[in-house]
């Protein structure tokens, strides 16, 4: 069903056949219990393992638990994939719901990982953490009232870090007069050494973010504005948030990104994309008022592509359906990754990654391109 849709979506809209044929779902547990709710993840090209950033956003909050988890990509072979829960020894007050995450791979070719930690006591910070082996260490909390609606997560350097804020508003009133409203105040920030401010602004609910230094690019995935904002990088570090960046429209309103490595996706960038915020909305939400019956809402996902040989992200820049799922596999992906010419992708409301393709490896985050130096 995936791909007779997905084609005849690209053949209405003139665009070179991408599309995955071969999808299924694999289902995730961890000490043989499911992990629920992998709102993100990030390839390890170089180990062959992911780590998941999960927590049960349909639990009751105190005991919706969450954490992050270790996969071996080897693992979705089969039907169902263990992971190891690498935060299990990590109890902060008001608990550890991660929601975007980003993994660096050190000179000295250790881990630094970062996850926003959506607290269920209402306040948000980011937990940072080293990683060996599967060994999880934390390192620190960044906390800020910048921080109280950060949505995603992206290293720059080691001590230095970009992240999103899909709301201005701090409070749920606040937050739920924006979209009323339609207003777009989610900006994009920055934690330097514990300094945290702002860089852009006006952003109709900032989502994923991927900065590429050695392009001088970041890509924002503007979710109620169905399109991904790129900026230079180095203006926004420089003070100059005023620059009107780059429209790319997608079909939908953008989540997570990534960037693929290898295959025919080499050098995309990824997006999973929600193509009915409503109906997302409703998937998410609707149990609340009784609509038990929502149990699926759309995948899709796209993968951002130059006109000709230029770069994404300058000049005219195209989005290509890549896969389309009616939500029976996955319910509204929220993230993708590319891995040995194929993908997968993961949802904030399902237990099971969609699987696409034959082999498993190759994908990377913002991790890629943190190795540059960057302008300060």
């Amino acid at each position: 069903m995936i791909r007779p849709l997905v084609i005849g979506l690209m053949v209405l809209v003139g665009l070179k056949e991408l599309a995955f044929a071969d999808c299924r779902a694999v289902a995730v547990t961890a000490g043989g219990r499911p992990v629920f709710g992998i709102e993100d993840l990030v390839v390890d090209q170089a180990l062959g393992r992911a780590v998941l950033s999960a927590h049960d956003r349909w639990a009751v909050s105190e005991k919706a638990g969450g954490g992050l988890f270790l996969l071996s990509l080897a693992a979705l072979a089969g039907e169902r994939a263990e992971a190891v829960e690498l935060s299990a020894g990590f109890h902060p007050d008001g608990g550890f719901r991660p929601h975007g995450m980003d993994l660096r791979v050190e000179t000295d070719g250790s881990r630094s990982v970062l996850a926003i930690n959506r607290r269920w006591t209402g306040d948000t910070v980011v937990e940072r953490f080293s990683l060996s082996g599967d060994d999880l260490r934390h390192l620190g909390t960044v906390e800020s009232p910048f921080l109280c609606r950060a949505n995603d997560v992206a290293f720059l350097e080691t001590g230095r870090f970009l992240f999103t804020s899909d709301h201005g508003g701090c409070g749920g009133m606040a937050a739920g007069l924006e979209n009323i409203l339609n207003l777009h105040h989610g900006f994009v920030g920055l934690v330097d050494e514990g300094r945290v401010r702002m860089l852009a602004t006006g952003i109709g609910f900032a989502n994923g973010l991927l900065p590429d230094v050695a392009a001088d690019r970041l890509f924002v995935a503007a979710t109620r504005e169905d399109a991904v904002l790129v900026y230079r990088l180095s203006a926004l570090l420089a003070g100059d948030g005023a620059a009107v960046p780059e429209r790319i429209a997608v079909p939908g309103g953008p989540d997570n990104l990534s960037r693929a490595v290898g295959g025919a996706l080499e050098g995309r960038v990824l997006a999973a994309v929600h193509p009915s915020l409503l109906a997302l909305a409703l998937h998410r939400f609707g149990h609340r008022i009784g609509l038990t019956d929502m149990t699926a809402t759309p995948t899709r996902i796209v993968a951002l592509g130059a006109d000709g040989a230029g770069q994404v992200g300058v000049g005219r820049t195209r989005a290509e359906v890549v896969v389309e799922d009616d939500g029976r596999r996955l319910p509204g992906a929220t993230v993708a990754a590319a891995w040995r010419g194929g993908l997968i992708a993961g949802s904030a409301t399902s237990d099971r990654l969609l699987v696409c393709g034959d082999e498993p490896s190759g994908a990377i985050r913002s991790s890629g391109w943190a190795a540059p130096a960057v302008p300060r």
